[in-house]
Parts: C-alpha cells; structure tokens; sequence
C-alpha cells in the first residue's frame, strides 16, 4: 500500500494545478487581511451607535468557505486528472485492485488538505488577532482562547470533508468540470436556494449543509444540528461521496 501511496503522492504533485490551488489559499489570506484592515478601519472612525452594527474581525468567516472550495477542487482533479490525460489506464494497469488506488488517493488528498487548512486556519486566527488589536466587540472575535481555538479546528475539519468529498465526486463523475461544478454548487449554490425555501425548511435544509458545519461545530446554536449532528453531517459527505466513487471504479471501465 505504501507503494501506492507514493505513486499517488507523485501524481498529485505532477498536476501543474495543485501547486496553483494551493498558492491561491495564500492570496485568499492577503484578501482577509485586507478586508479585516478596511472593516477595522471603518469601525475606528464610525460612532458609538454604528460601531455596535458591525460583525467581527473573525477572517475565518471569509477563508472557510473559499479554503473549502479550493481544496475540493484538488480532490477532485487527484482523481480526474488521470482521466484527463488518460494515464488512469496506465495506473489501473500498475495497480488493478481500484479500492485501494482509490484508498491511496484519499490518503494523499486528506494529508495535503490537512497540512493546508492547517495553515489557512492558523494564518486566519493570527490575522484576525492582528487586525482585532485591543478593541472590544464586536471587533474582537474570541472572548476565550477555548472558542478561538474551537474555531479553527471547526474550519479544518470542513475543509478536510469537502477535500475528501471532491475526491469522491471525481471518482463518480470521471469529469472535472462536473465534479468541481458538484463541489461548488454543494458549497455554495445549495445555501442561496435553500435561503428562499419555506419556513422551517429554509433553516433545516441550511444546517445540514456544508457551509453551516463549522459553526455548528464551534457550538453555534442558531442552526438545529448541534455539534453531534454536525459531526455526523460532516462524516457523511465524504462517506457518501467515496462510497459512489469507489462503486463507480468497480463497475465501470476506466
């Protein structure tokens, strides 16, 4: 397996697009900064009774989605690349039993995705801290480190989810354009329709949706999952996802 493993781990790093995707998660942390120093900004010169109207300085809530979206899109192109390119006969050659290929696959995304939402989410704490300063709230994020810390361990695990969801997505789909447009609309078209359903499926439909996990996760309880829900809703995108894939390897040809 170990074999596979590092055969796999050089087929991502051969995909020219990866080191792209990743180098744009360091724009998308110059882009909170930037958004943080003009809302904190904003905040100095406001008056008393406007400054209690503004939201925190909490960068995650920016990083989050958009470090979710990036890192889907690297599983999925571990998987589609190949398809792409059409070197996944050769790999199917190399190595026959799909289960474990696919295994390996999903090794290698859930390593390199959890080094980088390491770095997306420890780099948005630090910034939002940093364009926080000493200002009360709402500017200052986190009353405690606990919350803090909660915080960006929610944001990594949902990153991680939807990277591992993207590798299955690929392995379905077989098509990288379908495969990102699933993870996209997934993580960002579902929550705008599931604004204009009817109460209370509006906020039913919105809390078991990618994009409401991580604050759930931190104990948010304006949704009604709860952390325990949540933790099963994040368990089972990628579950699902990686049960189609692996299935769709088996019966289909390559």
């Amino acid at each position: 397996m170990s074999d596979v493993v590092s055969s796999q781990w050089l087929v991502l790093r051969s995909v020219r697009s990866t080191a792209w995707l990743l180098g744009s998660l360091l724009l998308l942390l110059a882009g909170c900064w930037g958004a943080g120093t003009l809302m904190v900004s904003a905040w100095d010169a406001a008056s008393p009774a406007d400054r209690a109207l503004f939201e925190s300085a909490d960068m995650t809530v920016i990083s989050g989605p958009l470090a979710q979206l990036v890192l889907g899109i690297v599983g999925v192109l571990a998987v589609t690349a190949e398809y792409r390119t059409g070197s996944i006969t050769t790999t199917l050659t190399a190595v026959p039993n799909r289960l474990r290929l696919l295994g390996a696959k999903t090794l290698v995304v859930a390593g390199l995705a959890t080094a980088a939402a390491l770095v997306v989410a420890v780099g948005s704490v630090v910034l939002s801290l940093q364009i926080a300063g000493d200002r009360p709230a709402p500017i200052d994020p986190w009353t405690s480190a606990g919350d803090m810390v909660g915080t960006g361990a929610a944001n990594m695990a949902v990153c991680l989810a939807a990277a591992l969801t993207g590798v299955g997505l690929g392995a379905a789909l077989r098509s990288s354009a379908g495969a990102v447009m699933a993870v996209a609309g997934l993580l960002f078209v579902a929550p705008v329709i599931a604004v204009y359903l009817p109460d209370p499926w509006d906020t039913r439909i919105a809390s078991v949706l990618p994009s409401s996990l991580a604050a759930q996760l931190s104990g948010d309880d304006y949704y009604s999952l709860g952390v325990a829900g949540a933790v099963c809703a994040l368990v089972a995108y990628p579950l699902v996802a990686l049960t189609a894939g692996g299935l769709t390897l088996l019966k289909r040809d390559a």
